[in-house]
C-alpha cells in the first residue's frame, strides 16, 4: 500500500452503554448556561486481529476514536444596547473536557483525558455579528486523530480570530 493510507475494518464485536445528559438554562435575562456530559463504556466482547502472521486476541480493548467522557460548560451573556438594528454585546466562555480515547486496536496509542478552554466576545445585530475569539487558549497539547501504524496528529495550539457574519 501508499505510505500514510490505513484501513479500519470491522474486526470483531463491540458492547456499547452509555450515558448522556443536556442541562439548558437562562437564570436571568441575558445569561445562557449550558452543560452537555456524555459517558460511554465499549469494550470488544471478541476482537482477534492479525499481528506477524500470528492471531492476537484483543479481547476486552476499549472502541478505538471514542472518548470515554465528553463534556461541555458554556455560559454566555448578551447585553442588548437596542436601538434600530438591536444590537447586543456578547460574551462567550466555553470549558471542554474529552476523557481517555485511543486511536488503535491494540490500545497502545492513547490520548489521556484533557481540558481545553475557548472564548469569544463581539457585538451582534439583526443582520451582522463581529466576534474576537480564543480556542484553546491554554495552549493545551493533545493528539486529535491517530492511525495504527503510528502516526499522529496533534490538535490545534492556541488560537484566535475575528470572524465576521452576515444573515440574508
Amino acid at each position: 500500500m501508499p505510505d500514510a493510507i490505513t484501513v479500519t475494518k470491522n474486526a470483531g464485536k463491540l458492547s456499547s452503554k452509555g450515558i448522556e445528559a443536556e442541562i439548558t438554562a437562562t437564570p436571568i435575562k441575558g445569561l445562557e448556561f449550558d452543560y452537555n456530559f456524555g459517558y460511554t463504556h465499549a469494550r470488544y466482547t471478541t476482537l482477534v486481529v492479525g499481528s506477524n502472521g500470528e492471531e492476537v486476541n484483543l479481547k476486552g480493548n476499549k472502541q478505538i476514536y471514542t472518548p470515554n467522557i465528553t463534556s461541555m460548560l458554556a455560559l454566555q451573556y448578551g447585553y442588548d444596547l437596542g436601538g434600530l438594528l438591536k444590537t447586543k454585546l456578547i460574551a462567550r466562555g466555553e470549558w471542554r473536557y474529552l476523557g481517555d480515547q485511543y486511536f488503535d486496536l491494540a490500545n497502545q496509542i492513547e490520548q489521556k483525558g484533557y481540558n481545553k478552554f475557548n472564548a469569544r466576545v463581539g457585538v451582534s445585530t439583526k443582520r451582522f455579528g463581529l466576534f474576537f475569539w480564543e480556542s484553546n487558549i491554554a495552549n493545551k497539547k493533545y493528539i486529535d486523530y491517530a492511525y495504527d501504524f503510528g502516526a499522529t496528529h496533534l490538535g490545534n495550539p492556541r488560537t484566535y480570530g475575528v470572524s465576521l457574519n452576515t444573515t440574508f
